[in-house]
């Protein structure tokens, strides 16, 4: 899917490795045993932090042992789970499958193969996701169909275009009945989505050229063999700093409980380190692999 939002793991405290570890098995194991196996297969970074920011304002966090899929004679430590970690795997599924059913969308029959294929390996586990939040799944629905609406028109409103993407994990913290942090958690969220989806496009910039996928970045500037101009990628630098600072200008207004300094790593140092890595055309390099085998981690 994604997986750029992820903590600076050299400066991440005693402990704290190992606390995000369990964050990401728990998300795993959550996926697993609500909606199946092939729920496994779209666990990713973002999710993670999903996960975590959901439960933000838990006393304590729960661990229990579990063992890994790919590797089942090891154990670790995982978050026990609970409606928290519940609600993320079912957020984290919807999207999932509404991002594939997008990517059907957006290619011709046998570009768009691989994104049936998947959906379909996602069915069983999706519906089950949307009986179960069916108001997120609307949503979901709501704002990727007036993003694709956009990218068929092939927009050159690069804000328009990322609004309508951010505007849809905002919808997650519906739940929460107290307005000021529901507040503080929408801007958190909205612009976390933002810097996502400008990261995304920036990274595939190249690649999308070749093919012919669109990307707001190709329809608002005018790069030469799939690179910006340094003006322009110094325009979407500072657009993509502004976002990240937003988002930690919200972030200092919630309670982060015992997930504090996992959540201060990746919002302060992990997001402005992605950035700049994307930016300088390091970051597949440093971390895309990771994303093919989450048990690496």
């Amino acid at each position: 899917m994604f997986g750029y939002v992820i903590p600076v793991k050299c400066a991440l405290k005693d402990g704290e490795f190992d606390q995000f570890r369990a964050a990401y098995c728990g998300l795993c194991h959550s996926l697993r045993d609500a909606y199946g196996f092939p729920a496994r297969f779209i666990l990713n970074y973002d999710f993670t932090f999903l996960a975590i920011l959901l439960s933000a304002e838990t006393e304590e966090i729960a661990l229990s042992r579990r063992r890994c899929a790919a590797k089942p004679f090891r154990s670790r430590n995982a978050c026990a789970g609970g409606d928290i970690f519940r609600q993320a795997a079912g957020y984290s599924l919807i999207l999932a499958w509404w991002r594939l059913r997008d990517g059907v969308a957006d290619h011709g029959f046998r570009k768009g193969l691989p994104y049936r294929a998947a959906s379909m390996f996602l069915g069983k586990a999706y519906r089950r996701a949307a009986r179960d939040f069916p108001d997120f799944d609307a949503h979901c629905s709501a704002k990727l169909a007036e993003l694709h609406a956009l990218e068929q028109a092939q927009s050159p409103d690069l804000d328009r275009v990322a609004d309508a993407f951010a505007r849809i994990l905002p919808y997650a913290l519906a739940h929460v009945t107290d307005e000021t942090k529901r507040r503080a958690g929408e801007e958190l969220l909205y612009h976390t989505g933002r810097w996502i989806y400008l990261i995304d496009a920036f990274d595939d910039l190249e690649q999308d050229k070749r093919s012919g996928n669109f990307n707001p970045l190709l329809t608002r500037f005018a790069p030469e063999e799939g690179v910006l101009s340094e003006r322009d990628t110094d325009w979407i630098k500072t657009s993509l700093h502004h976002s990240a600072n937003r988002a930690a200008a919200a972030y200092n207004l919630l309670e982060a409980g015992p997930w504090r300094g996992i959540l201060e790593n990746i919002i302060y140092l992990g997001l402005p380190g992605v950035t700049n890595s994307v930016l300088d055309g390091k970051f597949k390099k440093r971390w895309r692999h990771r994303e093919k085998g989450h048990t690496k981690l």
